[in-house]
Formats: structure tokens, C-alpha cells, sequence
């Protein structure tokens, strides 16, 4: 019964609009790379922990009654 709690965390244009809009349906990103990951630098990396708990999220959300 609450709204989702929105926090823009993802650099760079993504058209989840459009998808939204053509499915018809709400869109979710769930990044599961870390804050500090330097993305598309020399130095990008990416935390297992990070990796790990994000996978553990996705399948939360797509096992989730609706």
C-alpha cells in the first residue's frame, strides 16, 4: 500500500521509459554494482558482496506474489 522509495543511483541515459510505456507495465532497475565502482574507468570493479546481495535481491523481487 506505500510508494516505492526512488533513488536515482544510475549514470547514463537508459530508455526504461519506452520499454515502460510499449509494455505497458511498471520498470525497475536494480543496479548491482557498488557506489564507488568506477564505472567504464580504468579502475572498475565490482565487490562480490555487492554482486551477492544483488542477485539475492533480484530473485526476492521476481518471486514476488503479484
Amino acid at each position: 500500500g506505500r510508494d516505492p522509495i526512488r533513488i536515482r543511483m544510475m549514470g547514463g541515459t537508459l530508455p526504461s521509459r519506452a520499454m515502460a510505456d510499449a509494455l505497458q507495465a511498471p520498470f525497475v532497475i536494480l543496479p548491482l554494482v557498488n557506489p564507488d565502482n568506477s564505472q567504464h574507468a580504468a579502475n572498475e570493479n565490482l565487490r562480490l558482496g555487492n554482486y551477492f546481495d544483488g542477485v539475492k535481491c533480484l530473485i526476492e523481487v521476481l518471486i514476488l506474489p503479484f
